[in-house]
């Protein structure tokens, strides 16, 4: 099996390697004779979509969305995720209803054609040099992106973690949440289990996700807001990560 797993994924990355060249061609282009990030953002987007496609057919990963429609036609969101893999930072921007922005460090920006594409995006990107400043430039920024109805997307746990582990979340998401007065939607998944942190061979499975419910922020100590969501994820995790 994981002979089979390891030829399905040498062809996975390989089809990978392949479409992220001819998309990036895509989007450069894209981005030098237009300064409409939208069109952008949709090529990456149609891309991701694409790739998490791609991976499900070749390597067998199967996968579903629960109450993910719920955050369609809600007001302005702070989507807080698990972070088990890349998987999710694909599928999230590709299938989420509705147009999110990751908050990433800028150092990003300069990785060859990945970064480039990155930056063409609009999303919102951060200098981590810049300690507390960088915090507060999320803080001044996030209520443009809410205008547009765009939701924020943060990994609480910082990193990638293991299937099983559990870490302290950090309070980014929830201090967020509570400034701007906007309800967090905690997400639960288990792709770590199909592609493991730090893993080139993509094993066969099915992958969940589940969006919980809204957590309204108002009357909440940061400490508190963020025990709420990590507890909501953690419980549901015990459920859908399983070895």
């Amino acid at each position: 099996m994981k002979l089979t797993a390891l030829v399905r994924s040498i062809l996975f990355w390989f089809v990978f390697a392949v479409s992220i060249l001819i998309a990036g061609f895509v989007l450069l282009t894209a981005s030098l004779f237009s300064s409409n990030k939208e069109r952008c953002y949709d090529i990456v987007r149609g891309w991701c979509k694409w790739i998490i496609q791609a991976m499900g057919n070749i390597c067998n990963v199967n996968f579903n969305f629960e109450n993910m429609d719920s955050i369609k036609n809600m007001g302005p969101v702070v989507l807080l995720s698990k972070h088990q893999s890349g998987w999710e930072t694909l599928a999230l921007f590709g299938f989420v209803p509705r147009r999110v922005s990751f908050v990433y460090k800028r150092e990003l920006h300069k990785l060859p054609v990945f970064g480039w594409g990155l930056a063409s995006l609009g999303m919102l990107s951060i200098d981590r040099s810049h300690g507390k400043a960088a915090f507060e430039h999320i803080k001044e920024e996030a209520p443009k992106y809410f205008e547009k109805g765009w939701a924020i997307v943060l990994f609480p746990e910082g990193t990638r973690t293991k299937p099983g582990q559990t870490v302290k979340y950090k309070s980014g998401g929830a201090r967020i949440a509570i400034d701007t007065g906007t309800p967090i939607v905690p997400i639960a998944l288990n792709s770590g289990r199909c592609w493991p942190k730090g893993s080139f061979i993509i094993y066969p499975g099915h992958i969940q996700v589940i969006f919980g419910p809204e957590i309204r922020p108002e009357g909440k100590a940061v400490a508190q807001l963020n025990d709420e969501v990590q507890n909501w994820i953690e419980t549901q995790m015990k459920v859908i990560d399983k070895p």
